[in-house]
């Protein structure tokens, strides 16, 4: 099966998938238009050792999934009016997000720790959006 490529800001794409699992409206609107990075908070703790490349691997193919679960939310969220339904659609796609990612034999925290990594580690970027079939544009 071949990967369809699809390019987007890496700063948009980090500031909307940073904190995927807590996902919320902003972060999806994030996914769709170019952003400054958003201020993360840091957990003070660096990684004890290297991620490695499957990890990294495992990242980039939750990422893919994650990214079309935003997409698709968050057309359902611009759709919506009532403020009960925007709120069970963000609980259905933070439920979707976070299964997209352990499926992928990850912890929520070691896919934030890959994708804050990969802001950071342009190298470790690629290898990351490649894995998910994403292009960068920096």
């Amino acid at each position: 099966m071949a990967h369809r490529t699809r390019t987007l800001p890496f700063a948009a794409l980090a500031a909307g998938l940073i904190a995927t699992p807590m996902l919320a409206g902003t972060a999806l609107a994030q996914m769709t238009a170019p952003a400054a990075p958003q201020p993360r908070q840091s957990t003070g703790m660096m990684p004890a050792h290297p991620l490695s490349h499957a990890t990294i691997a495992k990242a980039g193919h939750a990422l893919r999934k994650v990214v079309a679960i935003n997409k698709m939310y968050g057309d359902k969220l611009a759709k919506t009016t009532d403020p009960a339904a925007k709120q069970r659609l963000v609980a259905t796609a933070k439920q979707k997000a976070m299964g997209a990612i352990t499926r992928q034999g990850l912890t929520v925290g070691q896919y934030d720790q890959v994708l804050a990594s990969a802001e950071q580690n342009p190298a470790m970027r690629q290898q990351l959006l490649s894995a998910a079939g994403i292009s960068a544009k920096n």
